[in-house]
């Protein structure tokens, strides 16, 4: 008997021997591959898979303006955190929503205020936001250059009491990189990059 699975490029639910996913309209090749990643979201998916509609539309997204790295940083110690909750969270409103557990910047700032289940939410907000930011680097032929290791121990350290000192070292790392690397796709038609900070 076959089983239903996975649309490996948005994660719906297909149906068996399924040609192509009635979600994305990705083509299907009938059974999975053994070892071959269920993600678009994993470094190892092959996106040569992907037809030109959709790697076009995956790679548009809302980043319009480059935000200063140092001021992003200066920020996220001024307001204690808070800064980094918002313009990330607003973040995710902006990439395209590839799977469909993607979710928006209201739901990603609002579930970060609800008392416990906060504690679970930021590994899924940082987590798929790392993700979704990499994808498009990927989709460019650009290589990440944040570590999901990282992004995750560094979650991880904020969240333990006393250890969470650390955090004081690794989460402006860690949102240094994000913000360059969110940095770097978004081009302007010339091909440079736009600065909010340029003119000042």
């Amino acid at each position: 008997m076959t089983s239903s699975a996975d649309c490996p490029v948005c994660g719906t639910l297909v149906m068996p021997l399924a040609r192509a996913c009635v979600t994305c309209g990705a083509k299907l090749e009938g059974k999975p591959v053994r070892g071959k990643p269920a993600s678009i979201y994993d470094p190892l998916f092959d996106l040569s898979s992907l037809s030109d509609a959709q790697r076009s539309e995956f790679s548009q997204h809302g980043l319009t303006t480059a935000f200063s790295v140092d001021a992003a940083i200066l920020f996220h110690f001024a307001t204690m955190g808070l800064f980094s909750l918002i313009h990330f969270g607003l973040m995710h409103s902006k990439l395209p929503m590839v799977k469909h557990d993607d979710f928006g910047g209201r739901r990603a700032i609002g579930f970060s205020f609800i008392p416990f289940f906060n504690l679970y939410w930021v590994f899924r907000f940082w987590l798929r936001l790392f993700d979704r930011v990499n994808l498009q680097m990927r989709l460019r032929g650009l290589r990440p250059a944040v570590s999901k290791r990282f992004m995750l121990a560094t979650v991880i350290v904020s969240l333990i009491p006393g250890a969470n000192l650390a955090s004081l070292v690794v989460h402006p790392i860690c949102i240094g990189r994000m913000q360059d690397t969110c940095n770097r796709i978004v081009p302007e038609a010339s091909g440079q990059y736009k600065s909010m900070f340029e003119e000042l």
